[in-house]
């Protein structure tokens, strides 16, 4: 049984990943109304890719395709490198709080 809160729509946004004075490229996945999967493939990741521990706390940036940007905060709740030779990282996230422009955007989602 899936213990999700809501469902998972697959989507392909671009997004900034942010921590302190550091920030990283990424792909949202999917998404629901209280989580993020995304993977991320970006140079400096590779040195320093434990930063994704469980935990860690990061504000997630992404426009919508009207334009309107909506920044989330967010929690890693896992973290992985993928194949071939871990260069590419997969995150999921928790969502703290969404945003109404978040929630907005992700009922109006198709699935």
């Amino acid at each position: 049984m899936d213990r999700r809160r809501s469902k998972r729509k697959n989507v392909n946004i671009e997004t900034k990943i942010v921590a302190y004075d550091e920030s990283y490229s990424g792909i949202i996945e999917n998404m629901s109304e209280y989580g993020i999967s995304l993977e991320t493939d970006s140079k400096d990741l590779l040195h320093t890719s434990t930063r994704f521990n469980y935990g860690a706390d990061y504000k997630v940036i992404f426009k919508t395709p009207s334009g309107e940007e909506i920044q989330l905060h967010c929690k890693v709740t896992w973290s992985y490198q993928t194949d071939p030779h871990g260069l590419k990282r997969k995150i999921g996230m928790e969502i703290i709080f969404p945003p109404p422009s978040y929630v907005d955007f992700y009922k109006d989602l198709h699935s």
